[in-house]
């Protein structure tokens, strides 16, 4: 197993369960070679582990090419953009992503090839799809033809996967985002473009090029989707934020464990207890900076719990304000 793409949980020892999300994953993702998925949406809270199990799946498709599934990944982050440019820094992710894939080549996934190094791999590799593409966007960002800028890179996963007969998979983190932090005015005042999102209307249909979309804002992002994709486009897989009971005294002692943080098998069961099974509230809880901390003891443990829960600077606290 390699990982390519940096999971965000820090060391990939620290996702623990998920047997049952992961069984259903993986069964969906069998069927894409045979044009059989349906694109998803993985609904769940803020800090439910869905970004950390949307990497795993990548790293485990990139790692194993037999599967016969390329995996792209992109998270839209919260920060604004000029439509142009986002419409590059996509187009540059899937290329690198892709030629990633094809060269076995990780280092493409944590450094994007820029366009004109997208272009000579294409020339270099005789792709002339990528050189097509990237001509495309280079004269149309020069026209001012922002629109067709953006056509180019979100159809190519499907494109490709029609043109050379393979199969993609797109997963988009944070999806909502793309209604929030994207403007059409270079200096990103005004307002931004909330109608991107419908994008990938005809998209989200692909069974060449499934999306797996993801976000943190539940209610939000249903309310996208039902405007932008139409409600039955993708598939909805809900994720508890809570681990099995047997699953989550694991992670309690793997984070105790890496974090170099001394518990007993008492304070182990009652960190777990206290924490309800939720890995982000157990990592909390064991990583905290509440003054005298002693995980070692059951009054050093409520002490720790009572921190995260209602100091306001806590990472708990902080969390639930947002």
């Amino acid at each position: 197993m390699q990982y390519p793409l940096a999971e965000k949980i820090g060391n990939p020892d620290l996702l623990v369960g998920r047997e049952s999300e992961f069984k259903l994953i993986n069964k969906w993702l069998s069927l894409i070679p045979n044009r059989m998925s349906k694109s998803k949406v993985i609904l769940a809270r803020r800090k439910s582990g869905k970004t950390v199990f949307i990497q795993r799946i990548f790293n485990q498709l990139w790692s194993d090419p037999k599967r016969g599934v390329i995996p792209f990944f992109f998270d839209i982050a919260e920060s604004k953009a000029w439509y142009p440019d986002f419409a590059i820094d996509y187009y540059c992710s899937f290329a690198s992503q892709y030629i990633s894939f094809l060269e076995r080549d990780e280092k493409l996934i944590r450094q994007p090839l820029t366009l004109e190094e997208i272009r000579e791999y294409g020339l270099t590799h005789s792709n002339q799809r990528l050189v097509g593409d990237v001509d495309s966007i280079l004269k149309n960002k020069e026209r001012g033809f922002h629109d067709a800028m953006w056509k180019t890179a979100t159809t190519a996963h499907h494109r490709f996967a029609a043109l050379f007969d393979i199969r993609f998979l797109v997963i988009l983190d944070e999806f909502q985002n793309i209604t929030q932090y994207i403007y059409r005015d270079e200096k990103c005042e005004g307002k931004p473009d909330e109608t991107l999102a419908g994008s990938f209307h005809s998209l989200s249909e692909s069974k060449l090029a499934p999306m797996l979309v993801t976000g943190s804002y539940v209610g939000w992002l249903i309310q996208i989707i039902g405007k932008y994709l139409e409600a039955g486009r993708l598939k909805r897989m809900y994720m508890s934020p809570y681990l099995a009971e047997d699953d989550a005294l694991e992670a309690v002692y793997k984070y105790a464990e890496y974090c170099q943080e001394p518990i007993t098998n008492e304070t182990a069961l009652m960190i777990n207890k206290l924490c309800m099974s939720d890995p982000f509230f157990i990592s909390c809880v064991i990583q905290n900076d509440s003054p005298n901390k002693d995980l070692t003891t059951a009054d050093g443990v409520v002490e720790a719990v009572n921190y995260e829960i209602s100091d306001r600077h806590s990472e708990m606290s902080e969390t639930w304000n947002e």
